[in-house]
């Protein structure tokens, strides 16, 4: 399979098959790789075939269809509706073909452009039904979303400034810059005062600027609440975790306001990928009757294509393996989010097993309850890595379990809002934006702020986010979830330009992977783009995984994006070292 960096840029697409057709050519190397990386930003995919002793490049479609050249595949892609609307050049009148089924493919050579025509399928197997997209849905056949990193800072970006509360807090109107403030006592009294300014507060008495924690200190205290403790100074009697708080209030109204729409668990019941979960090629596929995932045969391991009803991996039981879970007879784990049958776990007759399903968390294994104990003590601390540098485990307060203000206290949840809120800033810095073919939705923000569905792709109540901070202010940040004791996965890593190649990623990588490895996780997983894919391999331990040790993961449902290559990293667990 070839690889192209993906890139939005339908002018491309549109200007090669223009000049094809009128055959005045000019910069051809240069617009036909443009065209290639916007069809893999499409959804596209790419491989040689062998034709009279020659390699030719292939072009496959995210509905299935094959074509021999750029130039068919170009007029494809301006078919399909995407290339007059995304820029104003009027190339000609074309009127979008009707949807079809998806079709099966063999590698035998067919006419230019032409399907090649599908086998009848079996019982059991299901054939896609295409429909029209979806509002806020560019192409709902699109299994995947792309990651499409930012090559350099926006122009006019404020890349150089500083990430911090203070910074997100003025950005948003909850306080002014140079705004009076204090640090009080338990009393109430006076005792540092200063201005805010976007680099921390500028104390009034020696005029050096101390982020938030370091100005708590300057002033005396060891309360470790700086937020809570630090006032401004105009009479409201509101302090910085108020102005947290109402503007946390503020973006969850607008959000609920703009909120696109919500997916559904049945909403795509007839509408399966057309590319494989497994190996991301398109083709003869196998349906879930529950969700959208399709696969190869071979790439399930399986000889041929099974009778009646089928279910993929994620939608059978994470014990036994077996059958369609009805909605009456399973429970999902409240940590690796696999589903599992009522009585499979009573059936390992395991004393702590059964403690585990106490209350309202329920787990499918002993070691599943170890690591959701274990990630839940460590969110929120902060743990000090050296060089004023500091590592958080944060996670949407929003979307955690029980009473958010009782749980997490009103302070803390405003705080870790703000952090997370900053976290996205950063994301937004590094990443192309980004939304979910499904939802409509910013993919990342959705990822950060740990929001979930019944559709288990869109589903992100499992993420945490881990942030590094420098004197405060927020250098790198990442997305985990942890899917029990057997992976973990890394789908999104971001530096602010201003702090790269200080080693950064990878302090907070080696933090991650060594509170991971106190859990007792065997694997962390992440999808590279291919130009970083050297630098996960050779710098940060990672190897490229095998057809055949993902074959080994499909009950678990990754975030993985469009044109990205899974790399993984075994861990060595507590008892190995």
């Amino acid at each position: 399979m070839i690889f192209f960096e993906a890139e939005f840029c339908p002018e491309a697409v549109l200007r090669w098959y223009h000049e094809r057709s009128t055959g005045h050519m000019k910069n051809s190397h240069q617009i036909s790789l443009k065209a290639k990386k916007h069809l893999s930003a499409m959804g596209w995919s790419f491989w040689y075939a062998p034709n009279n002793g020659r390699r030719e490049l292939r072009y496959q479609s995210p509905d299935g269809k094959v074509y021999y050249s750029l130039k068919t595949a170009c007029k494809s892609q301006i078919d399909g509706g995407g290339g007059q609307e995304e820029i104003r050049v009027k190339v000609q009148d074309l009127e979008p073909k009707q949807p079809r089924k998806r079709k099966s493919l063999s590698q035998e050579k067919q006419p230019l452009g032409e399907l090649v025509q599908p086998n009848p399928p079996k019982r059991g197997k299901k054939l896609k039904k295409q429909k029209k997209p979806r509002k806020n849905q560019t192409n709902p056949h699109v299994q995947r979303s792309s990651k499409r990193v930012r090559e350099g800072p926006l122009p006019g970006s404020s890349h150089r400034q500083p990430r911090n509360i203070l910074s997100w807090l003025i950005d948003n109107n909850g306080v002014s810059p140079l705004a009076k403030v204090y640090y009080r006592n338990k009393a109430g009294d006076p005792l540092m005062k200063g201005r805010i300014t976007r680099d921390g507060i500028q104390c009034d008495c020696c005029f050096r600027v101390f982020g938030l924690t370091a100005f708590e200190a300057h002033a005396g205290s060891n309360n470790h609440r700086p937020a809570a403790n630090i006032m401004l100074d105009d009479g409201s009697g509101s302090s910085l975790s108020d102005c947290q708080r109402q503007v946390r209030d503020s973006m969850i109204k607008s959000s609920k306001a703009q909120s696109p729409q919500t997916v559904k668990a049945n909403s795509y019941e007839y509408e399966n990928d057309g590319l494989c979960s497994a190996c991301c090629y398109g083709g003869e596929l196998i349906c879930c009757d529950r969700c959208p995932s399709a696969f190869h045969v071979n790439c399930l391991g399986l000889k041929e294509v099974p009778d009646g009803d089928w279910f993929c991996p994620s939608c059978c039981c994470g014990i036994c393996g077996i059958g369609h879970l009805s909605d009456d007879s399973f429970l999902t784990c409240q940590q690796c989010e696999r589903k599992f049958h009522v009585g499979c776990p009573r059936k390992k007759q395991s004393s702590d097993l059964k403690n585990d399903q106490t209350g309202k968390n329920q787990f499918c294994s002993h070691s599943c309850g170890q690591v959701f104990s274990g990630l839940q003590k460590l969110t929120g601390k902060p743990i000090p890595v050296g060089n004023n540098l500091t590592w958080t485990l944060l996670k949407s307060a929003g979307c955690s379990d029980g009473d958010t203000e009782h749980t997490h206290g009103v302070e803390a949840s405003a705080e870790n809002h703000s952090k997370l809120s900053v976290a996205l800033e950063v994301m937004h810095e590094c990443f192309e934006p980004t939304k979910d073919v499904y939802t409509g939705r910013d993919l990342v923000e959705d990822v950060i702020f740990s929001r979930g569905s019944k559709l288990k792709r869109v589903n992100f109540k499992g993420f945490y986010t881990v942030i590094l901070e420098e004197n405060d202010d927020l250098v790198t940040v990442a997305t985990v979830r942890v899917y029990g004791d057997r992976v973990a996965e890394m789908p999104l890593v971001a530096t602010r330009f201003s702090h790269r190649r200080r080693g950064m990623c990878r302090v907070l990588v080696d933090e991650l992977e060594k509170n991971l490895m106190k859990f007792g996780v065997e694997k962390l997983v992440l999808p590279a783009l291919p130009a970083t894919v050297d630098t996960w391999t050779k710098n940060f331990g990672f190897s490229q995984i095998t057809d055949e040790e993902r074959s080994k993961l499909l009950q678990y449902t990754f975030l993985d994006f469009q044109g990205t290559i899974m790399c993984q990293k075994l861990l060595k667990t507590e008892q190995d070292l």
